[in-house]
């Protein structure tokens, strides 16, 4: 074998080597293209997540504010009933003095000694409170 021939391989081979080593950096670069479609892939996803945790965050918010709001309105009906409860403690009272016998009746023309009620007596008391358990509630919820 000849230097011409030598040269001749050794030229060869060169261009073989530059040949492969093109061919390889086009796998890595199809590799790495692969790669950076997938990773924009997660990317895309992750936006979305995170899109949907904005929602559910402001969907929390709404139902915070809705919440506060029938607190706020479960107060004021507390407060409305412990009004209601003192106005019933007081006709119960009169209605425990009137049972116990302990209020007088009075007549348009003078006052009666006080009197132990019958059962028709008691039933118009029972009426009467009654109504003023209705007018609490008039004065207290008014429509």
């Amino acid at each position: 074998m000849g230097k011409t021939e030598l040269d001749d391989a050794l030229q060869s081979l060169d261009k073989l080597t530059h040949e492969e080593a093109r061919m390889a950096t086009v796998q890595v670069l199809k590799a790495t293209h692969t790669v950076d479609e997938r990773v924009r892939g997660v990317a895309a996803a992750v936006i979305g997540v995170d899109d949907r945790v904005a929602r559910i965050e402001d969907g929390v918010t709404n139902v915070n504010d809705r919440v506060a709001g029938v607190v706020e309105r479960v107060a004021a009906v507390d407060d409305r009933m412990a009004h209601i409860d003192e106005r019933v403690k007081a006709v119960d009272d009169k209605v425990a003095e009137v049972v116990d016998g302990k209020q007088a009746i009075q007549s348009p023309r003078k006052y009666l000694t006080p009197i132990y009620l019958d059962s028709k007596e008691e039933r118009i008391i029972m009426q009467q409170t009654a109504s003023d358990v209705n007018q609490v509630k008039r004065l207290s919820f008014p429509t």
